[in-house]
């Protein structure tokens, strides 16, 4: 290799010197374009990804949240609305900044019944070994609410996040809201709408395509429609 840089190197002392000035601004230009392209592509993987509580993130299991919180203290919520995949924890401990909510979605019931209908469906084996699964292993996290233990100021996201996207009152109990909707991010406010008393994160639809792929090299039928995920005020 040394001596073929040599080489090179001697060719190139050899060119007339407008021949070499041409081709250093080219090989410039070129390494330009390769960096604003790189920049781009950047800006959108950022943009791309909304806000998370302490990096928890779509299709982090509940062996995951066992593992980055180790200390903490788990509780199992029963939620009057709650269906067969649904499964929701309080997860609360020392150092954590109140506490947080996380819903949790367990497919098992739902794998099982594809399989019962059809044994030969696409990726049968997969849906086949996610149903032995163990309560850890299988339970991905949907969202996360956080519980503050003290006042923050609505002006302090509007700082931090710029205007929200929408403003409104929840559906269930009216209570004022803020949506960040690129974020991700609702947060839930006092009745004069001047602090806020918690706040929920939401992935993206395509956060979770993103996740499945990674994880699991497809994305499953559910994710490929365009419709938007759907979010309760639960």
């Amino acid at each position: 290799m040394n001596q073929l840089m040599l080489q090179s190197s001697a060719e190139y002392a050899a060119l007339p010197p407008i021949t070499r000035i041409s081709s250093s601004l080219r090989s410039l230009a070129h390494m330009k374009s390769v960096i604003v392209l790189f920049c781009l592509l950047l800006g959108f993987v950022t943009c791309g990804y909304a806000e998370t509580y302490k990096d928890i993130g779509p299709l982090d299991t509940l062996g995951d949240l066992k593992a980055r919180f180790p200390k903490a203290t788990f509780i199992k919520q029963n939620p009057a609305w709650a269906q067969k995949t649904d499964v929701m924890y309080q997860i609360s401990g020392e150092g954590m900044s109140g506490k947080i909510i996380v819903k949790l979605y367990d497919g098992r019931p739902l794998y099982q019944e594809m399989l019962e209908k059809n044994p030969e469906i696409d990726n049968s084996e997969f849906y086949r070994k996610l149903v032995n699964e163990t309560d850890d292993e299988a339970i991905s996290v949907e969202w996360v609410r956080w519980i503050p233990d003290y006042i923050i100021p609505a002006s302090r996201f509007i700082s931090k996040y710029g205007k929200p996207d929408k403003s409104g009152f929840a559906d269930e109990d009216l209570q004022p809201y803020r949506l960040w909707e690129k974020k991700g991010l609702t947060a839930y406010l006092t009745d004069d709408e001047k602090n806020v008393v918690r706040v929920d994160f939401q992935f993206t639809r395509n956060e979770h395509r993103a996740a499945y792929l990674r994880k699991y090299k497809f994305v499953p039928p559910w994710l490929k429609n365009d419709q938007p995920t759907k979010k309760g005020n639960k």
